[in-house]
């Protein structure tokens, strides 16, 4: 399934009021949970080179990514699921790029974290946010083929408005 996403990001802390448009492929096997994580990434990210899906010479392949001027990653997201081992070998193979991985709730970075302590070299490029318990999947429902999604982030919370739902999580945040 195809959702088209009018995302529109207002970050207070960054100072940033953009707007968006986005197009994501449901993939089979896919969930509409990994999609809303890949959508709530694009507005914790937001920049205008981030680039959802991109294509990408290597084995792994980021859920979204903004690029150096050197064509290299400057930063490279995981949203969902990801291996302590795909952690590993991105983060030490592109050594000068950040890493950011997003999850629906924070008990799943907590874990992630723990079982990457002495198995990632540069665990220190990777920084981890999650979410209030249910709030991926609350927000998941609301989606449809066309969406008008309006993320607003200030400290350490998270409100975003779709179809006329408003949904806050706090942001929790490793290290």
């Amino acid at each position: 399934m195809r959702l088209t996403v009018d995302l529109s990001v207002n970050d207070y802390d960054r100072q940033i009021f953009a707007e968006r448009k986005l197009v994501f492929e449901q993939r089979e096997g896919e969930g509409l949970v990994h999609v809303m994580l890949k959508v709530l990434a694009f507005a914790l990210y937001f920049d205008p080179k981030l680039v959802v899906e991109p294509t990408f010479e290597d084995e792994y392949k980021p859920d979204l990514l903004i690029r150096a001027d050197d064509y290299r990653p400057e930063l490279w997201v995981e949203c969902g699921a990801v291996s302590v081992r795909k952690l590993d070998k991105i983060s030490f193979r592109y050594y000068t790029s950040r890493f950011a991985v997003v999850k629906q709730q924070q008990r799943e970075i907590i874990d992630l974290v723990e079982r990457c302590q002495g198995e990632v070299r540069r665990l220190e490029a990777i920084s981890f946010v999650a979410f209030d318990p249910n709030y991926c999947l609350r927000l998941a429902e609301l989606l449809s083929g066309r969406n008008d999604v309006v993320a607003v982030i200030s400290g350490d919370t998270i409100q975003v408005v779709i179809g006329g739902v408003t949904e806050t999580s706090k942001l929790h945040r490793l290290p």
